[in-house]
């Protein structure tokens, strides 16, 4: 487990660097992370839906769209049959930026899976997807349980 906080704390520090070097929230690389990915995947994400996946109020939602908007990296798009409903979607710029912060770490990590066998990659592709799940599930429960109630 400790490894894994490792990995995790030296993650949050690659991102702290690179909004850092870059001069953006960290709001903003989470947002437009979140949309490369979702966009990778093919699930279009409305404002609703990032404000639900990352844990925002509508007001921080409309503040962090419209500082991405502004610099290029998102745009909003209008949907052809429902005109009432907006996406969200990275653009070329954005689609940029992410992969600059991406590219240089799985480099990283494909050099270090080539130090495992293809049964030892298996073993910790199982690990990794487990604890996702399992983080995923606690987020979740963390959610539901609303403010603490000593604030």
């Amino acid at each position: 487990m400790r490894l894994t906080q490792l990995l995790v704390a030296e993650a949050d520090k690659v991102s702290s660097a690179f909004v850092a070097r870059h001069r953006m929230h960290a709001t903003d690389m989470n947002t437009l992370i979140h949309l490369f990915v979702a966009h990778r995947h093919g699930h279009p994400v409305t404002a609703g839906s990032l404000g639900d996946e990352l844990g925002l109020t509508s007001g921080a939602v409309t503040a962090v769209v419209d500082r991405l908007e502004r610099a290029g990296t998102l745009r909003r798009v209008r949907d052809q049959q429902d005109r009432r409903r907006v996406w969200l979607e990275t653009t070329t710029a954005g689609r940029r930026l992410a992969e600059q912060y991406f590219a240089p770490v799985r480099a990283r990590s494909d050099e270090v899976m080539d130090q495992f066998t293809n049964g030892e990659l298996d073993t910790i592709s199982r690990y990794l997807g487990a604890t996702a799940q399992a983080m995923a599930a606690h987020r979740e429960f963390l959610s539901a349980q609303g403010e603490p109630s000593d604030h």
